[in-house]
């Protein structure tokens, strides 16, 4: 990471300035403070930003006041469980303050640092697409750079959230680890030039769903809540060489979300059918059903894919596996748009390496 050394000394300072211990360094402090300004975004669930806010605003202007950032949270949209949180000042500001949001949602002291027995806490952060390449690295390089540094656990969402440029970039860790990771992500976002202009960029925005009684709730929208609590390394940038560490996959027919009405299927909602070379279904599915789950939640529908056994029964098509896609029609777009994605570009890689 370029300024690696810097940017670790500063994100140790802020970490410690944030648990009321001395940084130890005063001009690196005045030289983050002279830094211009950087609005880092996250998706968040409508509890947790109950909590961060507080009564009559307590909350959110005692994490201002102590951070020196602008933190505020969009307004609720009816029928949508996530909100955005926007936090806004100099990079060591905003990120002692998503240190403080992580203290304040786990109902932990301001001033003391992280303990072993601190629950690690989920928040997702919005980058645009075209900076996210940045923030990984050739092969994931600087996410496991701030793996290594912060503590923390990250992993990049492939897919742009629904209408719109951004991805999602989970982090998952204690408070202190959240704020250094933060300060890293800050940093390389910073350096990284924004090559597309405004009018091509569009930020997500959560939108206001009206949902019938017994439809698939909300909060598969995408992935667990902001404020989830998962164990520290359950999250791993693309490529890592570790086991898949997020829990047991759901079965691969499993619905994104939510409630099943009486009739046994997902209330209001439509099906439908397509095919997928069963050369491909492996990569469709991903390591423990990692990308599919992540299409099932992005798109908020369920996917069921036939199994290779069932092949020869109702449904198959000489090399082709059905795959059958259930919820709300504008998910179901959205489903469709991801799993041809996903497609062209298998078989762009097979064909470059020779193999399709």
């Amino acid at each position: 990471m370029d300024s690696n050394n810097n940017a670790g000394e500063a994100a140790a300072a802020a970490a410690h300035s944030a648990s009321g211990m001395p940084s130890g360094s005063d001009a690196t402090a005045a030289a983050a403070s002279a830094a211009p300004p950087i609005t880092i975004r996250a998706l968040i669930v409508t509890q947790d930003a109950s909590i961060i806010i507080g009564k009559a605003g307590s909350h959110i202007k005692e994490i201002r006041e102590k951070a020196g950032a602008k933190v505020s949270v969009t307004e609720a949209q009816q029928g949508n469980p996530e909100r955005v949180l926007l936090v806004t000042g100099p990079l060591d500001a905003v990120s002692k303050a998503y240190g403080l949001i992580v203290r304040k949602i786990n109902d932990e002291p301001y001033d003391q640092p992280s303990v072993p027995g601190s629950r690690a806490v989920t928040i997702k952060y919005l980058v645009p697409n075209n900076r996210m390449g940045s923030v990984i690295g050739k092969a994931g390089s600087k996410i496991k750079e701030i793996q290594e540094a912060s503590g923390a656990r990250l992993q990049a969402s492939e897919g742009m959230l629904p209408g719109s440029t951004d991805r999602v970039l989970s982090v998952s860790g204690v408070a202190d680890a959240i704020h250094i990771a933060v300060y890293y992500v800050g940093t390389i976002l910073q350096e990284t030039p924004d090559r597309v202009s405004a009018t091509a960029s569009t930020a997500y925005r959560p939108a206001s769903t009206a949902y019938t009684p017994g439809a698939a709730s909300a909060a598969g929208s995408y992935g667990a809540p902001a404020s989830s609590r998962q164990p520290p390394g359950a999250y791993f940038p693309p490529g890592a060489n570790v086991p898949y560490g997020g829990g047991a996959p759901a079965a691969y027919g499993a619905p994104a979300g939510g409630a099943f009405s009486p009739g046994g299927g997902l209330a209001g909602n439509q099906t439908q059918q397509l095919y997928i070379p069963n050369e491909l279904v492996g990569n469709i599915i991903g390591k423990g059903g990692q990308k599919i789950n992540e299409i099932r939640q992005m798109s908020n529908c369920s996917i069921k894919i036939m199994e290779s056994t069932d092949s020869q029964g109702a449904g198959a098509r000489g090399n082709e596996r059905l795959v059958t896609i259930t919820g709300q029609p504008h998910c179901i777009a959205t489903a469709i748009q991801m799993l041809h994605q996903r497609l062209e570009s298998e078989k762009a890689k097979k064909m470059q390496a020779g193999a399709y």
